[in-house]
């Protein structure tokens, strides 16, 4: 499977129906992990992307990667989150490709934010390291 043909853009309304399968990825990812992460619920999720805070990764119409942005203080800072990649899908350069795309959203939408990522997982720690996140 190549990752050229996984899209990762913007999510829109039409990936609301993607919710359920985005919170069920979330918890067995944290389960696997064995990390204490809040669970997110579809409506939630659906809020985020309904609100233009969100991307996604798709292999056709399945999805297979998702993150979003939080915003605090009255936007003075932002959060890129809940990212995940079906466990199918790993290892191809996918998380790095949308957590590019959320950084980017983030700062289109929030340009004077300061924007971090909180995490438990170490491969999102290393993949922020990359991409050029400062540990705080």
């Amino acid at each position: 499977m190549k990752s050229e043909k996984i899209t990762v853009k913007q999510a829109d309304a039409s990936h609301t129906k993607h919710a359920e399968r985005i919170c069920k990825l979330i918890y067995e990812s944290a389960i696997q992990r064995k990390s204490g992460i809040a669970r997110r619920t579809p409506e939630y999720i659906s809020r985020k992307i309904l609100e233009n805070k969100a991307v996604v990764a798709l292999d056709g119409d399945k999805l297979v990667g998702f993150s979003y942005i939080e915003t605090w203080e009255h936007d003075d800072y932002v959060a890129t989150s809940g990212l995940i990649v079906d466990p199918e899908y790993r290892g191809m350069g996918i998380a790095s490709r949308i957590k590019e795309q959320t950084f980017a959203l983030a700062r289109k939408r929030y340009p004077d934010a300061k924007i971090f990522s909180i995490t438990t997982s170490l491969p999102v720690m290393k993949l922020n390291t990359r991409l050029g996140y400062k540990p705080v």
